[in-house]
């Protein structure tokens, strides 16, 4: 089992100095509204690529206490991966506040390689408006699953998206250099062609978790997902093609849809308009229409069918505020599911009350005005 055993956080958030110890069971995390919970979690999340769980900017992590800001936050943990450790250090460049370092066992390393090395998971509150806001949040939900699978998929998304805004000007320039044109819509071929590839097996990879869950005849506690990808690039790996047709493809469109780009100013077509779809699948209702009750189910579901159907990555689950909105049977069944996973997962909430299904099967923590005391579960 691969978990965090140890926890450093410096000048993070509220937090000037905190050290941390963890066992390979499920972390409570409990504590009143601002006590430094989340700011714990995102820490943690940080382990990985990206910009965490609230895809917050460098220079806004470092500890403030009234005008002043500390020069440099950081975040150090000690990963077990059975007989063998590693260490990973994530920390701001004091010289350049708006640039990450990423080290791991003391040496520099990418974002991509960091991913292999940890898969971690997350669910806070500001998803419970996923299935009714706009499709970009949707894009970014789904292309934090799909890192799991393809660890490069963040560093190919942002080269589409460097092109992209590159052509962009080109257009509302009314730029008609087609070498320069020709160029970036080959990059944003090789580039989008990947980006669509992971997401379609990423939603693949879900599908048949959920009907692996219901051939199985498993009782499940929340309601089952239909899912469904749409894009253009995205649907033609689904139906079969291989990824130098499905890169020929965007190519070719985007060279043929250029003078429509050219009036719009911008690229009208491509994986930066792609969209999860999902249904209630015994309703037969978008989640879009199903209560706030039903939404919140629903997203629970779909992560832990993520999380099942990567069970041999042993994903780190990190659940921000989730218990609150059940009620004590499904919450209670919740537990006894995360538990059944196998794998290490800090939950937070305001309460210690929220988490009595544990019954001493998770390790629990106080979180008050900026520190953390290890405390029992009743």
């Amino acid at each position: 089992m691969v978990y965090i055993s140890s926890l450093r956080l410096t000048d993070f958030r509220s937090y000037s100095s905190l050290d941390l110890s963890f066992s390979n069971k499920p972390i409570v995390l409990y504590g009143a509204n601002g006590a430094g919970k989340t700011n714990l979690m995102e820490a943690v999340s940080f382990l990985s690529p990206g910009r965490g769980l609230r895809r917050a900017r460098m220079e806004d992590l470092a500890r403030r206490e009234g005008s002043k800001t500390a020069a440099a936050w950081g975040v150090n943990a000690r990963i077990s991966r059975g007989e063998d450790d590693i260490r990973i250090s994530v920390g701001q460049v004091p010289e350049q506040p708006k640039r990450r370092v990423v080290r791991l066992d003391g040496k520099n390393t990418t974002g991509a390689q960091l991913g292999e090395q940890l898969t971690l998971m997350w669910l806070t509150p500001a998803q419970d408006r996923l299935f009714t806001g706009p499709a970009s949040d949707r894009r970014k939900f789904l292309d934090r699953f799909s890192l799991i699978h393809s660890p490069s998929h963040g560093m190919s998304s942002l080269r589409y998206e460097k092109a992209r805004a590159e052509r962009n000007r080109l257009l509302s320039d009314n730029v008609s250099d087609k070498g320069w044109f020709k160029a970036l819509e080959n990059d944003m071929a090789v580039y989008g062609a990947k980006v669509a590839q992971a997401r379609a097996l990423t939603v693949s990879r879900l599908i048949e978790e959920i009907d692996r869950r219901t051939a199985d005849k498993t009782n499940d506690i929340f309601p089952k997902s239909v899912i469904s990808l749409e894009g253009e690039a995205e649907e033609r790996f689904q139906n079969g093609l291989d990824y130098f047709d499905v890169e020929d493809f965007i190519r070719e469109d985007l060279a043929k849809n250029r003078s429509i780009d050219q009036r719009a100013g911008r690229t009208l077509r491509g994986v930066h308009r792609s969209d999860l779809h999902v249904r209630h699948a015994a309703k037969n209702m978008p989640a879009a229409d199903c209560s706030t009750g039903e939404q919140k189910a629903l997203l629970i579901g779909l992560t832990l069918a993520h999380a099942r159907a990567q069970s041999m990555l042993k994903p780190i689950l990190l659940l921000d505020e989730v218990a609150a909105h059940l009620d004590i049977d499904r919450r209670a069944a919740l537990i006894e599911e995360l538990i059944s996973l196998g794998t290490q997962l800090f939950m937070t909430g305001t309460d210690a009350s929220l988490f009595e299904a544990f019954h001493g099967r998770a390790d629990c923590f106080k979180v008050k005005d900026g520190t953390v005391m290890a405390t029992k579960l009743k």
